[in-house]
């Protein structure tokens, strides 16, 4: 199965005045303290590390390693690194003027990088001479978007670093025609790279691409760095699965599917606050949404009040509610209907209308959140999958009534939920949840009122 992660901002919880909740362990209370700021940036006993796209390469100590020595942040703000992607000659310029600290520069010396957010970079090692240009012999131009080779690479650290000059020659079978051939057998003797056919290891191919993973390797030789192997993230697993049920070929089940379509393969980062919002935007007729019944006021309401556009989402966020319910993580904000839906499970639902009501929690854990959803004519299910020490919770509203199932029991460290709701509908519920694990036990209560039809 396969999960993306290319593209959640960060958002501070808003508290909902609306609920009340009871947090009976300073555990708990000191995690939410520190999620306010955000994702935290990982310690080197941390399982993982600083990046959720490198556990378990080897390249992942070397990418810890350029890291914590400030020379490179990642690809993105996403704890991703990309370390399957080519590196470019202005993020090789990056490293290299942050590996060495190199001073700014008052000189221009290309005239195609002005547009490079690494202009200075690319300035700072023209200036120690690491780089002469790209287009011979005229040499005023960088090329910052092109991918660096292996060959070139060679050419960069043996300038940046004042490798020594080889002493036994020809390291290489393959590179005999590279203009950076000695380069290369330097590199070589400084047991800065192997080669690149092993076992054999008599090839360096010259002209294949350099990636950020293997660019992070040479980094750490060259410097030279000790890599950094943070220990291994627990491995992910199906924690919480929950589906919810309606009719078919609504306007609303249109717009389920949609909102549902942009949140699968979603991924939340470890301790990172998630706002659905903020991941799926205003429910636009221009993104497919249409216009659907919506509860106003407590009535049913159709179809010529701008929240009609994307009516019917409230069963997308209940589902995807009951998904971080049942899953232990930390609820930041939600809120249940003005009026009881037998379709939701009474009290563990939440509606959703841009931009004020909305489903947000926090992914109170080390191992990211991968959302997975999908749909059939006349239901809509809500996956995560992360790490809970192997328990798995999977639950569904069918005909005004909600299972439970544990499906998997889980370890020692898994986190364990018992819920109640009690009160009459219509009227006033209280709603208790109950999470026990490895950090002890915290009860959260909600309440809620429900409006009657005379309301």
């Amino acid at each position: 199965m396969e999960f993306t992660a290319d593209r959640l901002r960060i958002r501070h919880p808003v508290p909902d005045s609306r609920f009340v909740r009871t947090v009976f362990t300073l555990i708990l209370a000191a995690i939410t303290l520190v999620t306010l700021a955000g994702p935290v940036r990982a310690d080197v006993d941390d399982p993982g590390g600083n990046f959720i796209d490198d556990d378990g390469a080897y390249y992942e100590g070397s990418v810890e390693a350029i890291f914590e020595a400030g020379i490179t942040v990642g690809c993105s703000q996403r704890q991703q690194f990309c370390p399957d992607r080519e590196i470019t000659r202005e993020e090789m310029a990056a490293l290299l003027a942050r590996a060495l600290h190199l001073p700014a520069v008052e000189d221009d010396y290309f005239d195609d990088d002005n547009n490079s957010i690494f202009e200075g970079a690319i300035n700072r090692i023209a200036a120690f001479g690491i780089t002469v240009g790209c287009n011979p012999p005229t040499n005023d131009h960088f090329c910052p978007k092109r991918t660096v080779s292996r060959g070139e690479m060679a050419t960069f650290l043996i300038r940046a670093f004042d490798i020594a000059e080889a002493t036994v020659f020809d390291w290489f079978t393959d590179d005999d025609d590279s203009i950076h051939e000695n380069n290369i057998d330097r590199l070589a003797e400084a047991s800065i790279t192997v080669g690149c056919n092993p076992p054999a290891n008599d090839h360096f191919c010259p002209q294949d691409k350099v990636t950020r993973g293997q660019m992070a390797v040479f980094l750490t030789r060259a410097i030279p760095l000790q890599a950094i192997k943070p220990p291994p993230r627990p491995p992910t697993h199906l924690v919480s699965r929950f589906t919810t049920y309606h009719s078919c070929c609504q306007p609303r089940v249109s717009n389920i599917q949609r909102m549902a379509r942009e949140l699968d393969g979603w991924v939340v980062l470890p301790w990172e606050t998630f706002e659905l919002w903020e991941v799926i935007g205003r429910p636009t007729k221009s993104k497919g949404y249409v216009a659907a019944p919506i509860l106003l006021n407590g009535e049913g309401y159709c179809c010529d009040h701008p929240l009609n556009i994307g009516g019917g989402t409230s069963q997308f966020g209940t589902t995807l509610y009951n998904a971080v319910y049942w899953g232990a993580y930390d609820e930041i904000k939600h809120k249940p209907h003005s009026k009881y839906i037998s379709r939701y499970p009474k009290g563990v639902e939440a509606t959703l209308a841009y931009p004020n009501l909305t489903v947000s929690f926090i992914n109170d854990s080390w191992n990211p959140i991968y959302i997975k959803t999908r749909y059939t004519s006349t239901s809509i299910t809500v996956e995560f999958w992360a790490n809970n020490d192997g328990r798995t919770v999977v639950g569904w509203h069918s005909g005004g009534r909600t299972t439970i199932r544990v499906t998997k029991s889980g370890g020692d460290n898994a986190r364990r939920i018992t819920s109640s709701v009690t009160g009459p509908v219509p009227g006033r519920v209280t709603i208790k949840r109950t999470i026990s694990g490895p950090d002890g036990t915290s009860t959260e209560t909600w309440f809620h009122t429900y409006l009657g039809d005379n309301h």
